[in-house]
């Protein structure tokens, strides 16, 4: 099941739907539209093996309007956490393990469909690299899953795109924890969509392909099989640490093959298989300085 939020008109209210192939079909009647955009999402994730009988009907059923009618949103907005995770890929079968970290980026940093990733003004010549990510939609409260419970805390899967800053001549994976890993964090930097992908409709994580594009070419396109820590590892880390929520969000970490700038005026995407394609375009912020 595909759940997407949507807006089906310019200056209609936000509304949960499903991503069917007749269309979005609206859920309203299933799950009622809440104060916030988030809470209706919380409350469908919290409340869905009672609701699925209900949305599979609609799915099957229910009347859809034409996907080119309506725009997608983010299907999590304002998601209370998004963890993204350092690791890489390859090193796994080369022996050579990092240890695996995660930082913390704000709600504000999520976009979706068709939006724009605004790249930050610097005082220094930084260099913006999108990074094509899995993304672990959690099903909460969630502590110390363990390796083997780890399915108990996933609900579903998105695209996610974890937009990293990078200086000239810095090394492709260099990790230095300090000014670039701060201008990350910017808004908009954290794109994620285009739906949520129920985790049953996805038998193993860890055997995706992901691609993405700048500008239409082909950038990165590989398997997350290959990924140094695997979904369960990282549940296993993060739930050790901290309380996962409904609604947060984890970057399951890339490979940096292929990975490449971007700049204002560009379209970016991020592709994964059984779940779908993210696109947006590229601005730069405007600031006007005090003289």
């Amino acid at each position: 099941m595909k759940i997407v939020l949507f807006q089906p008109a310019q200056d209609g209210e936000p509304r949960l739907g499903l991503l069917t192939d007749r269309g979005i079909v609206d859920i309203a009647e299933v799950v009622p539209t809440g104060r916030t955009p988030r809470g209706s999402i919380q409350r469908l994730i919290d409340g869905f093996d009672a609701l699925r009988p209900a949305l599979e009907r609609l799915t099957a059923n229910g009347h859809a309007l034409p996907a080119e009618s309506v725009r997608l949103l983010p299907p999590l907005p304002r998601p209370g956490k998004i963890l993204c995770s350092t690791g890489g890929y390859g090193a796994r079968s080369e022996g050579d393990l990092k240890p695996l970290l995660l930082t913390l980026k704000s709600a504000d940093a999520v976009v979706g469909p068709g939006d724009a990733i605004v790249l930050p003004a610097t005082d220094e010549p930084w260099s913006f690299y999108p990074e094509a990510e899995l993304g672990i939609v959690i099903r909460g409260p969630a502590k110390r899953v363990g390796q083997d419970g780890w399915r108990s805390a996933v609900f579903g899967y998105t695209c996610v795109l974890d937009v990293m800053p990078r200086l000239p001549g810095e090394a492709v994976g260099e990790v230095r924890f300090g000014r670039d890993y701060w201008l990350a964090k910017a808004d908009t930097l954290s794109p994620l969509g285009p739906c949520i992908v129920t985790a049953d409709e996805v038998p193993d994580p860890n055997a995706l392909r992901v691609r993405s594009w700048i500008n239409g070419e082909p950038r990165q396109d590989y398997s997350t099989a290959d990924a140094e820590y695997r979904v369960p590892e990282i549940l296993d880390l993060v739930t050790t640490i901290m309380t996962l929520h409904t609604g947060d969000v984890i970057a399951a970490g890339t490979s940096l093959e292929g990975t490449g700038p971007i700049r204002a005026g560009d379209t970016v995407a991020v592709e994964i298989e059984g779940i779908g394609r993210l696109s947006l375009t590229v601005t730069a912020e405007n600031v006007e300085r005090a003289a």
